[in-house]
């Protein structure tokens, strides 16, 4: 490979792997991937708790294939974030979820001077990534992609068949297939991407396959510094790699290091708010004031039950294999595809994530999947080259909180039945904070976290449209030969978890860069 290859590729996660791989079918086009992380040679070469899909490795801490940063969920409550670093980025080490965005999602981000994500555009990309076990052959799916997907990975969870004979009765229709990206409101049997227990990452889908070519480098242990600008053009990168700065110049760079990194090398490299800049001694090379200035994520809460007998430990029980969903569509003043709820049980013991006690507690997650609030990440003025300081205003807004309650006490209802009867001690359980607003409003501040699925730090759309970033291809506006390609160009966070947004942006941006598209 060439130093001075067509195209460096900066990240080889849920987005960058799949990015890499398709860019690099081309022969003619020379493509150098840089991930800070490892990035291993054969499937046998992954740590046991990467593959496994019923581990969750960013709750142990930061390690090779994971790392965190600090953020404040809410003013005063500070919260630790992980996320994947190495092949495969999160989808390496998140819960295995891989449910579609909404045809609504698509729609809005297409109307915020998108069409190029329209569904017309998209959906045929999305049957293309996809090896559907229960719908390969059914209109929409598919079944011969990279990335199996599977509703039946594990055994039946007899509490999972309570939940949905709970959410039954309480009126919630069930839904054979949650990846129906046309169907906003139901439960059912969570799609994973996991394949014999494995956890079918994009290193192992994408990457190692495409290793072979001639034309594609991959290397780990390389963290980008900054893009290179000269003439107002990307000229290359500023990589730390074996203890040593050097620069490796390219035609083109393609940022894809995820939604709070991505956009940190751009500030670093001089695109961002210009008084921001200054005031941490970066000089502005473009004034950018959309780069972090409007980021969402879905903001959620644990709701916890006593339980009247332990869950199983251990085995090879998933931690999610079922989901609530249900949308506010319809209500007066709420936008087409924002408002949604997600109720998602964990349906063995992880006491780390949920903050209970070994096998004494129950969790459920309640999630907001479409927040109308917003948050910022910014650089550190002490420190600019440390981690971005992101700051998500979770439930500031009063639609979001009366969503929120709504989501709360409509676990709490699940979590009551009689079909939940033989898990939860109800008599144990005190449900009074859930009555009235006021003091569940209290609770709720108390226990709030996000979803890590942080979208839309630097926004795509029309360059004269105020706030955006990059166009629907991903080029960053204002410097030639530069893109971003991850879910920090979206306009909003999906109404749903983003792993499959991740893999499909990915896939649909290199159509696009390569002429491609439908």
């Amino acid at each position: 490979m060439s130093r001075h290859p067509d195209v460096i590729v900066v990240g080889a996660g849920g987005a960058g792997a799949p990015f890499a791989a398709r860019i690099s079918e081309d022969p003619g086009r020379s493509v150098l991937v840089l991930e800070a992380g490892p990035v291993p040679r054969a499937p046998g070469d992954f740590p046991a708790d990467v593959l496994d899909a019923t581990a969750l490795p960013t709750v142990n801490g930061p390690g090779p294939h994971s790392w965190w940063y600090r953020s404040e969920v809410s003013p005063g409550r500070d919260y630790d974030v992980g996320r994947g670093q190495g092949a495969g980025g999160s989808t390496a080490v998140n819960g295995a979820y891989f449910v579609r965005p909404r045809i609504t999602d698509l729609r809005r981000w297409a109307a915020a001077g998108n069409p190029a994500w329209a569904p017309e555009r998209v959906l045929p990309v999305l049957a293309r990534l996809e090896r559907d076990v229960q719908f390969g052959d059914a209109p929409g799916h598919g079944g011969s992609g990279p990335v199996p997907v599977d509703r039946r990975a594990f055994a039946p969870s007899p509490l999972a068949a309570a939940f949905a004979e709970a959410a039954s009765a309480q009126g919630h229709r069930a839904l054979p297939d949650l990846n129906d990206v046309h169907v906003g409101s139901g439960h059912g049997d969570l799609p994973l991407n996991v394949q014999d227990g494995m956890r079918m990452n994009t290193g192992l889908t994408y990457l190692l396959p495409a290793l072979g070519r001639p034309n594609l480098t991959v290397q780990g242990g390389s963290r980008v510094l900054r893009v290179l600008i000269s003439g107002g053009r990307a000229t290359g990168v500023e990589v730390e790699s074996g203890g040593r700065v050097h620069r490796i110049s390219a035609g083109e760079v393609v940022l894809a290091a995820g939604a709070v990194r991505s956009p940190h090398l751009l500030m670093l490299s001089g695109l961002g708010p210009a008084d921001d800049l200054t005031a941490a001694g970066v000089r502005p090379v473009v004034d950018s004031p959309g780069v972090g200035a409007s980021c969402s994520d879905h903001p959620d809460i644990t709701v916890l039950a006593p339980l009247s007998q332990p869950l199983r430990p251990g085995g090879r029980d998933p931690l999610f294999s079922w989901a609530l969903n249900w949308s506010a569509e319809g209500s007066p003043g709420q936008a087409e595809g924002t408002g949604g709820l997600e109720v998602l049980p964990m349906l063995r013991p992880f006491p780390v994530l949920a903050g209970a006690a070994e096998g004494s507690e129950l969790p459920v997650i309640v999630a907001l999947q479409g927040p109308s609030g917003r948050g910022r990440l910014s650089l550190d003025p002490v420190d600019p080259r440390q981690g971005p300081r992101v700051h998500y205003r979770h439930l500031e807004s009063m639609v979001d909180r009366r969503r929120m309650r709504e989501g709360v006490r409509t676990a709490v209802d699940l979590l009551s039945s009689d079909q939940l009867g033989p898990w939860v001690d109800t008599a144990a359980w005190d449900r009074s904070v859930f009555e009235e607003d006021a003091p569940l409003d209290a609770w709720m501040s108390d226990h709030l976290g996000t979803a890590v699925h942080l979208s839309g730090t630097a926004p795509m759309g029309p360059e004269s449209a105020p706030g955006t970033v990059t166009d629907q291809c991903g080029r960053v506006h204002g410097v030639q030969g530069l893109r971003v390609v991850d879910t920090s160009i979206l306009p909003d966070v999906p109404s749903r978890g983003p792993a499959a947004t991740a893999v499909l942006l990915g896939e649909h941006l290199a159509d696009l860069m390569l002429g491609t598209g439908g």
